[in-house]
């Protein structure tokens, strides 16, 4: 069984979906199914900065807010929205956050619709965290109820596709959270893998391929997480607080979403609306630029493909210089220096770097001397690595071989 991130990947399954216009198609089958948006508020001065988005919610959509405050509801329910005739309020322990409220405080009403919604608000525990949170809410809630017609469109795009289970914002990108592209496991694989064998999901868990979900804001077929909502959730299973901010069981459940859907037949995908995409993509693009010039000046790798062959190529190389006293680096130019950074991470430094000529050449770099070849004594205690550009490799072992015929300790 393939890992739902590798399915996500190879089926490319992210949805980029218009935001201010409809999708084509018979846009009436959309409410054939009823539907429920759910939406856990707990902080009383934040409230007024999700009603843009909760206001956009057609009307023939159920909306349920749970709360552990009232004064949250009263302030709701001087609202627009919350006049509504199928709005409805729940009350809930404030314990469990907002994984408790759908799991327990709305896991009974949730099961009479076809597809459900759930959102939550986010507040910053620390003052360095403010702009990052600010903008994972706005990736969450812009990708899930942005407007009307994007609400509609991706209603639209699960009756478009039958398998789809599970629809989820993507990951954030911030300065602070960036990590989770690094590792989104967090120290939750093992409780995430202990749920996941507790429902005995039919899943692929793999702690190199990361979840698909983060920050349990999402769509669903309400059927895709049958497995979730079948189990008799109680507040108790969840950690009292101050919650911790990894390891907890609600972590693990915001993490096993797509695992449960998969386990129902269904696929997992990410969703964005194309302004917000539009963004994303020039984040995307600005942070894969910085990236690459860190890890060229700090190892060398300037490729993609590099990537998955570095280590076993630095492997190689050491494998190779370890058999000799001492090794050059034939070439002074963006080859031969990749060869150094490469190198100096592993410790390892070269006698010197071998030129052609050195007329055209520093005499040093970083400090390692730059010789000609003829400067250098070839033996069986040297070696030399290639560090030219594959055009001029050959010319290169020719110049060697015509100074000693029988030399061969050279890396290409």
């Amino acid at each position: 069984m393939d890992n739902v991130y590798d399915i996500k990947r190879k089926k490319n399954l992210n949805y980029i979906l218009p935001f201010k216009t409809k999708l084509e198609g018979n846009q009436n089958d959309i409410y054939k199914g009823k539907i429920a948006i759910i939406i856990h508020l707990h902080y009383l001065d934040t409230v007024e900065d999700y009603l843009k988005y909760i206001e956009a919610i057609p009307d023939n959509i159920d909306i349920l807010f749970t709360f552990s405050d009232c004064k949250v509801k009263e302030t709701l329910q001087k609202t627009a929205v919350g006049k509504r005739k199928n709005c409805s309020f729940i009350e809930k322990q404030n314990r469990g956050r907002d994984i408790s409220a759908f799991l327990v405080a709305c896991r009974k009403d949730i099961m009479q619709y076809e597809y459900i919604c759930f959102l939550h608000d986010k507040k910053e525990k620390k003052s360095i965290h403010k702009k990052d949170v600010k903008d994972w809410l706005r990736c969450l809630w812009e990708n899930v109820i942005g407007s009307t017609e994007y609400i509609e469109n991706v209603l639209s795009t699960f009756h478009q596709n039958p398998t789809l289970g599970l629809l989820a914002p993507p990951y954030p990108i911030t300065d602070h959270f960036s990590s989770f592209y690094m590792y989104a496991w967090g120290s939750n694989f093992d409780i995430t893998k202990s749920l996941a064998e507790k429902m005995e999901l039919n899943s692929d868990l793999d702690i190199n391929k990361p979840p698909i979900t983060l920050g349990t804001v999402f769509w669903a077929r309400t059927v895709a997480l049958k497995k979730l909502f079948e189990i008799e959730w109680k507040y108790e299973y969840f950690d009292e607080e101050p919650l911790k901010s990894d390891g907890t069981i609600s972590h693990a459940i915001e993490r096993v979403l797509a695992y449960v859907t998969q386990d129902a037949g269904f696929e997992s995908g990410w969703v964005m609306n194309d302004q917000y995409a539009g963004v994303y993509l020039e984040q995307m693009q600005q942070t894969l630029k910085m990236a690459f010039y860190k890890l060229n000046d700090s190892l060398g790798i300037s490729r993609i493909s590099e990537m998955d062959s570095y280590e076993s190529k630095v492997q190689e190389i050491l494998s190779f210089i370890n058999k000799y006293e001492k090794f050059y680096i034939y070439g002074a130019g963006i080859c031969g220096t990749r060869y150094l950074t490469m190198l100096k991470f592993k410790r390892k430094f070269p006698t010197g770097f071998i030129v052609s000529d050195s007329r055209k050449n520093p005499g040093n770099i970083e400090g390692i001397p730059v010789y000609e070849i003829s400067e250098v004594e070839l033996n069986e205690k040297t070696a030399i690595i290639i560090g030219v550009s594959e055009l001029y490799q050959e010319e290169v072992v020719q110049i060697i071989r015509n100074i000693k015929p029988e030399f061969s300790n050279i890396y290409v």
